[in-house]
């Protein structure tokens, strides 16, 4: 998909299916500006991240929590309320792929899954200017405006099963140079320490557990919100 001048694509406007996405203002930032088509990524890139390939199953439990009171000789508890709890996003998602463009996409997704569980940490990091970053707030959208509309989520957790009952696929890549790590995948005919070989297999079949945390910022609570708008149905983009 084709971005536009404005660095988004018109056509996910359009589009229901659940998709998991790096902010417009963090996109160069997550990606690293300008990739080049061979990078693990690069097929997320035009739609700042994931686009679920299949329906997902999504448990939805909304709370809102009460101090209970007890009085000495009553039947009945006094229940005082005390907060509201939006519900935890767990995504229950199946990915197939039969050939490498769906294999490469694969592989770019669990690269973003693992990028979006991760701080900024290190000597490395705070060269860039980057040290003590922590993971990034992403959008989640599904089903329209009175489903998920920009969501912002954190990624909790991810849990998936690598199964020994079915295919893999090859997926070349650029070869990963390192004097920091020694590879355990050399490449063929090269015997220089840390090259690894350009491929990495992916199953053909997986299911993946993602759960997500909203994550929406005091200003924009405190700013935004509107329960009486919500009513009406135009407080978009809250759950």
């Amino acid at each position: 998909m084709a971005l536009t001048d404005r660095g988004r694509n018109d056509n996910l406007d359009i589009d229901w299916r659940a998709r998991l996405q790096v902010m417009r203002a963090n996109k160069d930032d997550f990606f690293g500006g300008e990739i080049a088509e061979t990078d693990l990524m690069h097929p997320l890139l035009a739609d700042r991240g994931i686009m679920f390939q299949y329906q997902p199953s999504i448990f939805i439990a909304y709370a809102a929590t009460y101090d209970t009171q007890v009085f000495q000789g009553s039947n009945y508890p006094l229940h005082t309320y005390m907060s509201s709890t939006p519900p935890t996003l767990p995504i229950q998602v199946q990915y197939s792929c039969s050939n490498q463009e769906e294999a490469k996409y694969l592989l770019a997704m669990l690269q973003f899954l693992k990028a979006s569980t991760k701080s900024q940490f290190g000597e490395l990091s705070v060269s860039k200017n980057k040290g003590g970053r922590p993971p990034p707030v992403l959008e989640f959208s599904y089903l329209g405006p009175h489903g998920y509309d920009r969501i912002p989520v954190i990624v909790n957790d991810v849990n998936f099963i690598m199964m020994n009952n079915v295919d893999y696929i090859p997926v070349p890549h650029p070869t990963v140079q390192s004097d920091a790590h020694v590879s355990a995948f050399k490449s063929y005919g090269s015997g220089t320490t840390g090259t690894a070989a350009g491929v990495t297999y992916v199953p053909t079949d997986l299911d993946m557990t993602i759960t997500c945390l909203p994550q929406y910022s005091p200003r924009r609570i405190r700013r935004l919100f509107d329960l009486d708008q919500m009513r009406q149905g135009k407080n978009i983009g809250f759950i």
